[in-house]
């Protein structure tokens, strides 16, 4: 048979008519796109469309060992622009988000080991896995000087996923504090944690409060006291301090400040929708009017009344998707909404914000009912492509608007390829809260492209979200 006898069959398969060039090509790609989505074969049963040759069978392919001097690794689900940082639980997502970051393979008395962070951690932070709040205000103390990324214990001891990690991490100490090596924040802070660390030599100390606000404060102080110990108030380059609403599920909007405080100094703070917290205030006193104050969420989460009351302590401004020139009524608010908003946002006076609007970044997908994993991946702003969180509201299908802004931010190239630069996006948590369809669905749309070709009209270049941009 010729070449075309082989070709005609299987193009039949897709239209069911002999394809031409140009638009219907592109019709055919998002017609399989849009098949594969809404309708899926049983295990095992092949489907045309999605298997023109049968279903795939027999189990995983290749079994991926861990290195011999790792046992414990574990392998990940790559694509061209995306990693699956597994976990089918919070202990195993936030032990995939440290596996990912930190080889720990050089020797502790190697003499540029205390110093290097892309090795091991200088530190760590526990955090139960039943309470946002305080999860969430854990979150300053992973980054520098700190150096001590989220790990999760419980109420009464440390899960054997946990204490292999720590174990293997092997974390230098964080030497502008006493060497400490964990930071034990909330119910983390418990006998049986702590007779655990002590029996493997960990030094460690506890930092509690009576509720969020209380907590925030003590964070705050500690932190402070050893990232700028000159006033004791994180800086760099300013006195900014995130804000979110403590009240119902209004903590969700505060989620994607844990990526940022993981990436920059700043302080992190609770209010209620109609009230101020006697400890939040005497945080921000600690600033001397000073400081850039980020209210993450709309007036439903923090009303007008309380960002008057703020604006005693510093300069007040939203993070939000709110924009009084492009839209004549405030649009629907969500916490998936700031999420893109704020990896938008950029506030030149506070140096506050990402700004990404333009390729050449890395990105944390995490579905918003999955909070663990939003805390447990904060490290992934510390260190490495300092990814800022996106969250979805859907476990099987990327939402339209972030399947917009992907598309917005994905590379286009007008010589080659070759030249960059590319984006990654880590995809947190089990099959159950980001599928597979979706993760492959980024990867499809953040692919570098060709911006000559004719309909090509997605992404744009790195200088697009460059300073000054």
């Amino acid at each position: 048979m010729s070449f075309n006898s082989y070709v005609r069959p299987r193009t039949l398969l897709v239209r069911g008519a002999t394809l031409v060039a140009g638009a219907a090509v592109a019709l055919a790609v998002v017609a399989i796109a849009a098949t594969a989505a809404t309708a899926k074969p049983a295990a095992g049963k092949a489907y045309p469309n999605l298997h023109p040759f049968g279903a795939p069978s027999g189990g995983v392919s290749v079994e991926v060992p861990p290195p011999p001097e790792s046992p414990t690794l574990s392998p990940t689900i790559t694509t061209k622009t995306t990693t699956r940082l597994y976990g089918a639980n919070p202990f195993e997502e936030a032990v995939s988000v440290t596996q990912h970051i930190w080889p720990a393979v050089v020797p502790l008395n190697d003499p540029t080991e205390n110093n290097n962070d892309p090795d091991r951690p200088w530190g760590v932070t526990l955090v139960t896995p039943d309470d946002p709040l305080t999860a969430i205000t854990a979150t300053p103390l992973i980054h520098f000087p700190d150096d001590a990324p989220i790990l999760y214990v419980t109420s009464n001891g440390i899960p054997e996923v946990t204490l292999n990690e720590l174990k293997r991490l092997g974390d230098t100490g964080i030497s502008r504090f006493n060497n400490v090596d964990a930071f034990l924040v909330g119910a983390a802070a418990n006998s049986g944690v702590e007779n655990q660390l002590k029996s493997i030599g960990m030094k460690y100390v506890t930092v509690t409060g009576a509720d969020a606000p209380t907590l925030a404060d003590n964070v705050d102080k500690l932190y402070g006291s050893i990232e700028n110990p000159d006033t004791g108030v994180p800086s760099m380059p300013g006195y900014n301090t995130a804000i979110g609403s403590m009240d119902g599920k209004d903590w969700q909007y505060l989620l994607p400040a844990t990526h940022w405080v993981a990436h920059m100094p700043t302080g992190l703070l609770w209010v209620h929708t109609n009230s101020v917290p006697q400890h939040t205030i005497d945080a921000l006193k600690r600033r001397g009017g000073m400081g850039n104050i980020y209210l993450f969420g709309g007036p439903n989460q923090i009303s007008s009344a309380v960002a008057k009351q703020l604006a005693q302590y510093g300069r007040v401004v939203r993070v939000t998707n709110d924009d009084p020139v492009a839209f004549n009524a405030p649009p629907k608010d969500s916490a998936e909404a700031t999420s893109i908003a704020f990896a938008k946002y950029y506030d030149p006076m506070g140096m506050f914000g990402w700004k990404i609007t333009g390729p050449g970044h890395g990105f944390s997908l995490v579905n918003i009912n999955d909070w663990q994993a939003a805390v447990a991946s904060a490290p992934l702003s510390h260190l490495g492509f300092h990814a800022p969180l996106i969250l979805t509201n859907s476990a099987t299908t990327l939402p339209a608007d972030l399947d917009a802004y992907f598309s917005s931010v994905s590379p286009f190239f007008l010589d080659s390829p070759a030249d960059g630069p590319y984006n990654m996006t880590y995809v947190i948590g089990s099959w159950n809260q980001v599928s597979w369809d979706q993760q492959a669905r980024v990867d499809y749309i953040s692919e570098m492209h060709n911006r000559r070709v004719v309909g090509s009209n997605t992404g744009s270049s790195y200088s697009d979200s460059q300073p000054g941009a």
